[in-house]
C-alpha cells in the first residue's frame, strides 16, 4: 500500500509552471486610486482620497524634503520597516503600504479615523 501511494502523482515532483505574465502586470495597469476604490467602502474611500490629496495628490514620486517621507502616502522609511515592507517606486505598492499602516494605526477606523485625525494635527 505504501509503495503504491509514492506512485501516486500527488507525490511526484512536479514541474513549477510560472504564472502567466499576463496575470502579473495586470496589477500595473491598474491606478492607485482605482486599486484602493475597490478594496474600501465608498465612505472609506472618500476619506482616503481626502487624506491622500492633502498627503501627495497621488504622486507615486512625491518626497518630504525634510524627512524621508515618501510616495503616495508619505511614509517614513521607519514606517515602512515597521510595517516589513521596503519602499517601493510603484504607485499601487505605496497604497497598499499606506492602507497597511493606516489598518495598524487607526484599526476598524481606517482611513476616516486617519483623516479625522489629520485634521486636527496635519499628519496622520
Amino acid at each position: 500500500m505504501i509503495t503504491s501511494m509514492l506512485t501516486n502523482a500527488a507525490f511526484a515532483p512536479q514541474m513549477a509552471i510560472p504564472v502567466e505574465v499576463k496575470k502579473l502586470t495586470a496589477l500595473e495597469q491598474v491606478s492607485a486610486k482605482d486599486f484602493s476604490k475597490a478594496l474600501l467602502t465608498k465612505k472609506q474611500f472618500r476619506c482616503f482620497t481626502k487624506l491622500i490629496g492633502k498627503e501627495s495628490a497621488w504622486n507615486h514620486k512625491a518626497a518630504n524634503p525634510t524627512s524621508s517621507a515618501k510616495g503616495i502616502g508619505q511614509l517614513l522609511d521607519s514606517t515602512y520597516k515597521n510595517l516589513g515592507l521596503r519602499h517601493s517606486d510603484d504607485a499601487v505598492a505605496q497604497t497598499v503600504a499606506a492602507l497597511a499602516y493606516i489598518g495598524r494605526k487607526y484599526g476598524s477606523g481606517g482611513p476616516c479615523a486617519a483623516w479625522s485625525f489629520w485634521k486636527k494635527n496635519n499628519w496622520y
